[in-house]
């Protein structure tokens, strides 16, 4: 092994948050769809701050998820 075959690796912890990332861009892809949770194009914002009563851009919301 070459000294930098640890860069190839994924390790759990950075799989997790590539999971976890996934899931909030599906999430934001959803709530855009949905008609209830959007207006024009911001979306509410389900952080603990805003506890979905704000309308945000989708990639503020992205930032604060």
């Amino acid at each position: 092994m070459d000294d930098h075959s640890w860069m190839y690796r994924v390790s759990p912890k950075r799989l997790h948050m590539m999971n976890y990332c996934d899931g909030v861009e599906g999430l934001t892809n959803y709530t855009l769809s949905n008609p209830k949770t959007n207006s024009e194009d911001d979306i509410k914002c389900s952080c603990k701050k805003y506890k979905n009563k704000n309308f945000l851009d989708p990639d503020v919301v992205m930032i604060h998820l």
